[in-house]
């Protein structure tokens, strides 16, 4: 017994270990004030859209309302919708005498989807965005501040900010998930680079990008990837944001975070070669820690908590069962508020089953239930 006391202690000191590096980057990063630009220029703003009748007009608005109508066009990518998503594109934009065009092909997913946007667009400067939710007044200005501020720099991405119509554990836990998200992306870009970033919040240059994988991988993340690659850095806005209504039913929630988990799992292992010296402190810090993060650590979790309830067991089946009582118990503390250890357990779940989820073709996906914000 005390050998799989041991091998337990080591494998626990695994995740406290990363996740330590994390906590004090979250304590100590410090964004920076995005750069005003003198004037605003002319932009693409993509959007993919799989039945989106119940949001896509009020996303419409909601750009005309932030930025020059004269300043941007608007491409819907509508991706074999079945419902009037591309008569309410069609309807909403010559409503608002904005430039842009509803492209309507079969459904092939978000990826095939986005890059088709971008070949369709005319600016140098491309804004990806989601149909389901809100950008505030700052968010294109303070993400294009950024991207303008240096030549180096080939992608920005802002930050969500949760929007829920109950309290439950699941929508508590993004709470406390995205607040310590944005700070460790920041830290990560105040190195080199972060690649996580935020789908719908997305603003990048043409020249720094490459097509995304239409098969497999975040398309998010494989957008930042493909930049890094290409010799430019990628940043983090925590200022510049997108409302996203999250789901607080149990099943909905489980369905897209996993979803995500794999696509963001699958981005970093397709990409896996950019752990390397020639891409900077990226390839050789940032990345190495998140593999550590995605892969290492959540098979390190569960692996230590199976291996502690067989441990107490072995002393006695009152302590095992109160072991398992107390996680239980910790997860469930996050319906009453929310607090970053039920999230932490909530999202190793989220990535241990998302890990086995990779053997499956998930570029397609029926999306989560659409509501207005």
């Amino acid at each position: 017994m005390n050998q799989i006391l041991t091998l337990t202690l080591i494998i626990t000191a695994i995740p406290f270990a990363v996740y330590l590096i994390y906590i004090l980057a979250a304590i100590t990063s410090r964004p920076k004030s995005p750069p005003r630009l003198p004037s605003l220029p002319y932009i693409s703003i993509v959007v993919p859209a799989y039945n989106e009748e119940e949001v896509i007009e009020d996303r419409i608005n909601n750009l005309a309302e932030i930025y020059p109508i004269d300043k941007m066009e608007i491409i819907v990518s509508n991706d074999g919708s079945t419902d009037n998503t591309e008569e309410i594109v069609k309807h909403t934009l010559a409503k608002h005498s904005i430039t842009g065009k509803v492209i309507t092909r079969p459904r092939s997913g978000v990826n095939k989807a986005i890059n088709r946007g971008i070949n369709e667009s005319s600016s140098e400067i491309i804004v990806i965005t989601g149909s389901d939710g809100l950008f505030d007044k700052n968010t294109i200005p303070d993400l294009l501040g950024v991207l303008l501020s240096a030549d180096d720099i080939g992608a920005v991405s802002g930050d969500l900010i949760p929007v829920a119509k109950g309290e439950s554990v699941f929508s508590n836990s993004e709470t406390a998930y995205r607040s310590i998200y944005g700070r460790i992306c920041t830290w990560e870009s105040n190195i080199h680079s972060t690649y996580c970033f935020n789908g719908p919040v997305v603003a990048f240059k043409r020249k720094a990008s490459s097509s995304l994988n239409t098969r497999r991988g975040a398309d998010d993340a494989s957008m930042a990837l493909s930049v890094i690659r290409n010799g430019y850095r990628c940043q983090y806005v925590p200022s510049a944001k997108f409302y996203e209504y999250v789901p607080d039913r149990f099943q909905e929630q489980r369905r897209q975070k996993i979803r995500r988990a794999t696509r963001l799992l699958e981005a970093t292992f397709v990409n896996r070669d950019v752990l390397s010296s020639k891409y900077g402190r990226f390839g050789t810090f940032v990345f190495p820690l998140r593999i550590m993060m995605l892969f290492v650590v959540p098979t390190a979790v569960f692996l230590s908590l199976l291996l502690w309830t067989i441990y107490l067991g072995s002393l006695g089946l009152i302590y095992s069962i109160a072991f398992i009582l107390l996680i239980a118990a910790v997860i469930l503390m996050g319906s009453l508020r929310a607090n970053v250890l039920s999230s932490f357990l909530l999202y190793q779940a989220y990535l241990f089953l998302g890990l086995f989820n990779m053997l499956r073709d998930v570029h397609e996906w029926e999306p989560t239930e659409r509501v207005k914000i």
